[in-house]
């Protein structure tokens, strides 16, 4: 059984893939959207908790949330939903920039910051993916793509860190919206499961770690779709 925290897709828009990544027997911790109290448990295995995206403060917190529910975070999955942010951020408006920010930039900064001082502190493993569903053709929000772009400069420079931390081990895929509208939310995070575990006891290189994968596929298999 293994014990993941799920972050950037929150419950309830991120629940069919946290069920994906609990699968027949894993455990889930997630944040929770739009709510000041904590669902506790859903479906037996996905633990939830509410936090404020824009307090590195409550980041802190929701690792410590996770941490005790959890035993110990040895998995992480970083998910940038694209695909469903434009749906949030439509207008490229000034008025939303704040807003977006704080949704699709802002905790991404403080979680894997603080992950990696925990890492570092406590010597553990920690293994960690990066996810991005692509923005459909149609899709113009001009916020997402800014903050799309942002969330894979975090990812390639986070993964660039197994070069001296011989705990930690990192992958980085792309999904294609189109793709995963006819698998499903479900599949994709089964497949990321999956790549925490085949990652888990491989020493990486940098090269290997900052390599791009495509989702779905065997990791290191190349990645020519996002060439």
């Amino acid at each position: 059984m293994a014990k993941m925290l799920l972050i950037g897709k929150d419950i309830p828009e991120g629940y069919d893939f946290a069920k994906g990544l609990a699968g027949a027997e894993n455990q889930v911790f997630c944040a929770e959207s739009d709510s000041n109290t904590d669902s506790g448990d859903l479906n037996e295995r996905i633990f939830t908790a509410s936090w404020n995206k824009a307090s590195a403060i409550s980041a802190h917190s929701l690792l410590i949330k996770a941490e005790t529910r959890l035993e110990t975070i040895e998995n992480v999955i970083f998910y940038f939903d694209a695909d469903y942010l434009s749906s949030r951020f439509l207008d490229n408006s000034t008025d939303e920039i704040s807003t977006a920010i704080d949704t699709m930039i802002t905790p991404f900064l403080y979680i894997t910051a603080e992950l990696l001082r925990r890492a570092e502190q406590k010597g553990s493993k920690l293994c960690a993916g990066f996810i991005v569903k692509n923005l459909r053709p149609e899709q113009t929000s001009g916020i997402v793509k800014i903050a799309e772009a942002a969330f894979c400069q975090l990812a390639e420079n986070f993964a660039q860190n197994v070069s001296d931390r011989d705990y930690l081990r990192v992958f980085l895929a792309k999904s294609s919206a189109l793709t995963e509208a006819l698998a499903g939310e479900a599949a994709l995070g089964e497949w990321a499961a999956k790549a925490l575990g085949d990652i888990s006891d491989k020493k990486q290189s940098v090269k290997q770690a900052t390599a791009w994968n495509k989702a779905g596929a065997k990791l290191g298999a190349g990645f020519p779709f996002f060439k």
